[in-house]
């Protein structure tokens, strides 16, 4: 009887510590085996979805074994899923003689021979079983098997004990930690925000967001960043954030349009040219890469460069020296490079209009940019803010009327956000009052109804949409949908692929509704009249 006592005041002393319910489970179960021979001591919790036990907490078991996964039980098979169900004390007296009990839960390799004696006490919550304690006892004994059961009992009861507060603090912590989550969610989208902000680029909406979120994870490498996007998507002003977040920030950012500067000019601008290099090169000149040196060098509409001016940066980008045009020497030059492309590139190096290897170069760290059409909840707030510039630059109080938010809203915008600058700089200055209304933005608009979008975001012609389907299609202009898009009625046999895409892209409206090739208010309108549950 001492040596019971010794043991259950040792585990007493457990209970005194801070609460840690898996070191003060195992240290129970450390003293069972220890002191009184209880060796192989587990505690078995049930699974509710699979109906199964599972080894949560053990001591003295091999650790190839409970990786290997051997001790999930069902609850209706062998001695632990018998004292589980029934509460009842489950003795084994030789396992080897007992055909209910499985072999799988026995510590075999642990076992020295002769007898061993396995043991069940429930884990009990009011009277019910929330889990099992087991044991095993080797050899013969003079002890009595009541005293094991005794001490078990004791044992148990603390480690049910442990379990509950354990849980209590689980439960009444849970909101904390989802708040706790939220805060810091919170701070990170806040964060993004303000630097986003501080680039002039506007909007809340996830598909930016995650544009953003890409870009800065990026900033402070040197990896090349290929900015993809239509035009008028804002990738300029995304290049100069990576620039502005990097630690290259204090040096040059140059910016390039190579589609904009004529192809027998463009490799003088970029590389340079040495003086007498060509007729009316009176004076040696520094290129565009040499004047990124230390800083970022942007190129846009990257897929326009000719061929042969691709091979040269390629060149370049390898061997971090540039040759001016004319120059018998190379000059070193170190710059991040930032490309941006409407076009698709891998399009184009299948007709080989790009080069392969400088694809590859260039296309290390992909961003897509969202279309507007894509962040339609972006569009009040961006509307707002060219209404006040332009308020500012002509000394004017033009302001919106509701229903001219609603038509901007349905609008498809092809042009993106340089469009919807435009259109509200000519419905102001083309309004004789400071209101502007939903009329005189749709008269805006019908001057641009002959714009299509382009091919690769067009669908396949079909028949007339149902007047419900209408309502959820953008503005219509002159009597025609704008921009040639074409739409398909809502199909019982569409849910399941776009409860797939919704699944595989997180529920993220935005890109899924990019993938499926149609608007964000499209998949909303699905969503809503297919039933499909978000959650």
């Amino acid at each position: 009887m001492k040596r019971e006592l010794v043991v259950i005041l040792e585990m007493a002393k457990l209970l005194e510590k801070p609460l840690d319910a898996p070191r003060t489970i195992q240290g129970i179960l450390r003293l069972l085996a220890q002191l009184y021979g209880l060796n192989c001591g587990r505690v078995s919790l049930p699974i509710t979805a699979t109906n199964s036990l599972e080894v949560r907490y053990s001591y003295g078991l091999a650790p190839e074994d409970l990786k290997a996964g051997r001790f999930n039980l069902n609850i209706n098979q062998g001695v632990t899923g018998y004292v589980m169900r029934t509460g009842s004390i489950g003795l084994v007296p030789d396992v080897s003689k007992e055909p209910l009990f499985i072999y799988r839960v026995a510590e075999l390799s642990n076992h020295t021979g002769g007898r061993m004696t396995f043991i069940a006490v429930p884990i009990l919550e009011s009277g019910t079983p929330i889990g099992v304690l087991s044991v095993q006892r080797e050899g013969l004994h003079e002890r009595p098997f009541d005293d094991d059961i005794s001490l078990l009992r004791i044992a148990a009861s603390m480690i049910g004990q442990v379990l509950r507060i354990h849980q209590f603090v689980v439960d009444q912590t849970a909101h904390l930690v989802k708040e706790n989550q939220h805060l810091r969610h919170s701070i990170a989208v806040e964060a993004m925000l303000k630097q986003s902000l501080a680039h002039g680029i506007l909007g809340t909406s996830p598909a930016l967001m995650d544009a953003v979120r890409s870009t800065i994870q990026v900033a402070r490498s040197d990896a090349p960043v290929m900015l993809l996007g239509e035009s008028g998507t804002g990738k300029e002003k995304f290049a100069r954030m990576t620039h502005q977040q990097s630690d290259r920030r204090e040096k040059p950012f140059i910016c390039i349009n190579c589609a904009a500067i004529p192809a027998e000019l463009l490799e003088s601008e970029l590389f340079g040219h040495a003086k007498g290099a060509f007729t009316g090169a009176s004076q040696a000149k520094q290129g565009k890469i040499l004047q990124a040196d230390g800083g970022t060098l942007f190129l846009d509409e990257i897929g326009d460069m000719p061929l042969a001016l691709q091979a040269k940066l390629l060149r370049v980008l390898q061997e971090k020296k540039v040759d001016p045009v004319g120059s018998d020497h190379a000059i070193s030059v170190d710059f991040r490079v930032i490309t941006a492309t409407h076009v698709n590139l891998q399009e184009s190096v299948n007709q080989g209009r790009f080069r392969l290897d400088l694809f590859y170069r260039l296309h290390v760290v992909p961003v897509h940019l969202p279309p507007l059409r894509e962040r339609q909840d972006d569009i009040r707030q961006l509307a707002l803010h060219f209404l006040n510039e332009l308020n500012h630059h002509y000394e004017r109080n033009w302001s919106l009327e509701a229903d001219a938010f609603e038509i901007l809203e349905r609008f498809d915008w092809p042009g993106n956000i340089r469009q919807l600058q435009n259109v509200l700089e000519r419905t102001a200055l083309t309004s004789d009052a400071d209101s502007l209304s939903g009329d005189k933005i749709k008269r805006s608009l019908s001057s641009e109804s002959a714009i299509n979008l382009p091919q690769h975001i067009q669908h396949e012609k079909a028949p007339n949409p149902a007047p419900a389907e209408l309502a959820s299609q953008p503005l219509s202009v002159n009597g025609q949908r704008p921009y040639g898009r074409s739409y398909n009625w809502v199909n019982q046999d569409e849910a399941a692929h776009i409860r797939a895409m919704l699944v595989d892209t997180n529920n993220n409206q935005s890109e899924a509704a990019r993938r499926l090739n149609i608007s964000l208010r499209q998949l909303r309108y699905r969503v809503s009249k297919l039933g499909i549950d978000l959650h």
